[in-house]
């Protein structure tokens, strides 16, 4: 489980986001999952409520309205039901924010139109008793309680996320160094290693600078992004003309041997 948190100045544009698909901008994005203490029937309106609650804190807030974010990961996602992820969403807002959520106004929403479902809450800066919520360090807190819940709740942690995602994308470096590798080693010209990985399913990608110079070059491969020296630092852009060069004699080499069998 994953989880973000910011204080934000709470337009009403920003929340027309939570409702707006993707795609068609006429059709709504996602479904209420809950709220508190709110009655608007749309985006400006529950916005304007949540800023309203403000208006008993002395303080005249800069970022009004807490944007939060929590994500069950992969299949954790598929198997909540709408009341435990009500539920998780009440207590992310509680161990990131330090407050009761039965007293405070809030706005829930589902967003499940991505590969891993996740849940967007809107909440005022400003407490029951009209106390600014701090969001000092917002972000980390709520790194932290997610993290926390998921092993509360016996759910995919963050870390194990992170860990997975280290291991996919060493055993795909792994792949790429060797196919990579054997590219080059037929290759004898730029455009001829781009050919060549292009028919392996391996996109290589100059890298320009700001004065227009290629500096170096990306290796893509099944939606992952890889700086060439991640792969190898023997096949970087300034060690390739040498590898063709050598590719370029020993075709030639080959060639001449060729004809001497056969006169």
């Amino acid at each position: 489980m994953i989880g973000k948190c910011k204080a934000v100045g709470g337009s009403a544009a920003g929340m027309e986001y939570l409702f707006q698909d993707k795609q068609d901008q006429s059709k709504t994005r996602g479904y209420e999952l809950d709220r508190n203490m709110l009655t608007g029937e749309n985006a400006s309106e529950i916005m304007s409520e949540l800023k309203e609650w403000n208006k008993d804190n002395a303080r005249n807030l800069k970022n009004e309205v807490f944007s939060m974010v929590y994500s069950p990961a992969g299949n954790d996602g598929k198997k909540l039901t709408n009341e435990q992820l009500t539920q998780l969403g009440k207590e992310f807002m509680s161990k990131t924010l330090g407050i009761d959520p039965n007293t405070q106004p809030y706005y829930m929403r589902v967003h499940d139109d991505t590969r891993n479902k996740h849940v967007h809450i809107y909440t005022p800066r400003t407490d029951l008793n009209g106390q600014t919520i701090s969001d000092k360090h917002c972000q980390y807190r709520a790194m932290s309680s997610a993290d926390e819940i998921a092993q509360t709740h016996d759910l995919i942690r963050a870390k194990e996320i992170m860990q997975h995602r280290i291991e996919n994308a060493n055993e795909v470096k792994h792949l790429l160094k060797k196919e990579v590798t054997k590219v080059l080693s037929n290759s004898t010209s730029w455009n001829d290693f781009k050919k060549k990985a292009s028919t392996k399913g391996i996109d290589i990608v100059e890298t320009v600078n700001k004065q227009g110079a290629v500096q170096g070059y990306r290796i893509k491969f099944d939606n992952q992004d890889f700086k060439a020296s991640d792969i190898d630092r023997k096949i970087t852009l300034p060690k390739l003309d040498a590898i063709f060069q050598n590719n370029i004699i020993e075709n030639a080499r080959t060639i001449n041997r060729s004809k001497g069998i056969g006169y």
